[in-house]
C-alpha cells in the first residue's frame, strides 16, 4: 500500500509540476518566448551569412573581378574651362588576372587612361581621368565606361559629379538684331550678373565691327552691370556679325565675348547667303535652292548669271500675289552639270535687279566634285 502510495504522489508531481512553474512564470513567458526567438534568428541568421558569402565567393571564383572603393568622384564647385585631374583606384578581387580592353568616356571633354592593363588577382590598378570643364554653368555629371574581361561587370562605370560656376554671368549669351529695315536703329541689352561675393567691377565694352557701338553703366540696386549695344543708322543692307568685348575686374573672365548678328533689309532679301554643296560626285546629278524675297512691289528681277560655265540657274515663275502681302517668294535651282570637272567648286551667282540700292545681288557658291 505504502509503494502504491508513493508512486502514485510520483507520478502526480510530474505530471503537475511543469504546469505549476509554467502558472507562475506565465507573466514572464513573452520575454522569455522574445529571448528564445531572438537566438533562433540569430542562429538562422549565422546559417544564411555563410551561405552567402559562400556563395559570393563562388561568383569571383575562377574569374576576374574588378571593384573599385570610389567609383563617384565629386569634384567641387570648378570654374569654366579648367582642368580637372583624378585617378579611380580599383583592385582585382577575383581569382583570375583581370584585362583592361578599353577606356570610354560620356564627352570628349574627357580623358582616361589605365597606369596597368592587366591586374593580378589581389592587386590594384589606377584610370587616371582628365576633364576639361565647357562653356557651360551648373550641375554637372560624367561618366567613364571601363572595359575588362569580367563576366559579371563587362562594362562598369565610373562618375565624376560636380558644379561648374563663374564669376560673371551674361544674359543673353549672344546679341540677335534680327531684321532691321534700312535707315532705322536698333538696341539691345545685356545684364551683366556677379556670382554671390564677387565684387564686379566692368572697366570697358568694346566692338568688333563699328557698325554697333556699346555702354555700360551699373545698376547698384539690383547689384549688376547693363551694357546697351546699338545699331548704327547709316548701316548698309546685309548681314552682318561680330563680337562685344567685355572687360573686367575677374581673374578668371578678363575679357568675355558675347557675339552680335543682325541682318538690314533693302529691296530685296536673298537666302541662304552663301551656297555650299558639299562633296558631291562628278557623274551625279544635285541642285540647291537659293530664295529671293522682294520686299517691295516695284522690285523685278531683271536677269541672273551663274558661273562657272558648268553651273546651270533656273529662275522659277514667279507667283501672283492675290492675298494682299507685299512680299513675293522666288527660287533659283542651281544644278551641276555631269560633265563638270573635278575639283573645288569656286562660283558666283549674279542677281541683277531694278531697285537702286540693291542693283546687283552676289551668292558666292562653294563644293567640292570627287570623282564617282
Amino acid at each position: 500500500m505504502k509503494m502504491s502510495l508513493i508512486l502514485k504522489v510520483t507520478i502526480g508531481i510530474a505530471f503537475f509540476l511543469p504546469w505549476i512553474i509554467y502558472d507562475n512564470l506565465k507573466p514572464y513567458y513573452p520575454s522569455i518566448q522574445e529571448f528564445l526567438n531572438v537566438c533562433s534568428a540569430d542562429d538562422k541568421y549565422n546559417d544564411s551569412s555563410v551561405t552567402e558569402g559562400k556563395h559570393a565567393k563562388s561568383l569571383v571564383e575562377g574569374q576576374p573581378d574588378i571593384f573599385c572603393e570610389g567609383p563617384i568622384y565629386n569634384f567641387g564647385k570648378r570654374y569654366k574651362y579648367e582642368n580637372i585631374k583624378h585617378a579611380f583606384v580599383f583592385q582585382n578581387r577575383g581569382t583570375k588576372e583581370l584585362k583592361i580592353e578599353k577606356i570610354e568616356s560620356s564627352c570628349g571633354c574627357i580623358i582616361g587612361d589605365t597606369t596597368v592593363a592587366n591586374v593580378e588577382p589581389g592587386m590594384s590598378g589606377t584610370i587616371v581621368v582628365n576633364y576639361r570643364t565647357g562653356p557651360d554653368t551648373g550641375t554637372m555629371t560624367k561618366s567613364i565606361r571601363v572595359y575588362s574581361n569580367d563576366p559579371d561587370a563587362p562594362v562598369y562605370t565610373l562618375q565624376l559629379s560636380g558644379e561648374i560656376i563663374e564669376d560673371i554671368t551674361i544674359r543673353p549669351r549672344q546679341i540677335k538684331f534680327g531684321y532691321v529695315s534700312l535707315g532705322e536703329k536698333a538696341h539691345a541689352e545685356l545684364d551683366v550678373q556677379p556670382r554671390p561675393g564677387f565684387n564686379l567691377e566692368v572697366k570697358d565694352v568694346l566692338s568688333s565691327n563699328p557698325i554697333v557701338s556699346a555702354k555700360h553703366k551699373k545698376d547698384k540696386q539690383k547689384n549688376k552691370y547693363v551694357v546697351e549695344a546699338t545699331l548704327k543708322d547709316n548701316t548698309m543692307v546685309g548681314v552682318w556679325t561680330g563680337n562685344l568685348y567685355i572687360l573686367t575686374n575677374s581673374e578668371r573672365q578678363r575679357q568675355v565675348i558675347v557675339p552680335f548678328t543682325g541682318e538690314v533689309l533693302g529691296d530685296v532679301q536673298v537666302y541662304p547667303h552663301r551656297l555650299y554643296f558639299g562633296s558631291i560626285n562628278r557623274t551625279s546629278e544635285c541642285g540647291k535652292s537659293v530664295f529671293i524675297t522682294l520686299l517691295k512691289k516695284n522690285i523685278r528681277i531683271n536677269k541672273i548669271e551663274v558661273q562657272p560655265g558648268f553651273l546651270v540657274s533656273e529662275l522659277l515663275a514667279e507667283p501672283h500675289n492675290d492675298d494682299g502681302k507685299e512680299n513675293v517668294i522666288l527660287r533659283v535651282f542651281i544644278k551641276i552639270k555631269k560633265d563638270a570637272p573635278a575639283g573645288k567648286i569656286n562660283g558666283i551667282l549674279k542677281i541683277y535687279t531694278n531697285s537702286e540700292i540693291q542693283p546687283i545681288i552676289e551668292v558666292p557658291v562653294s563644293g567640292e566634285i570627287i570623282e564617282g
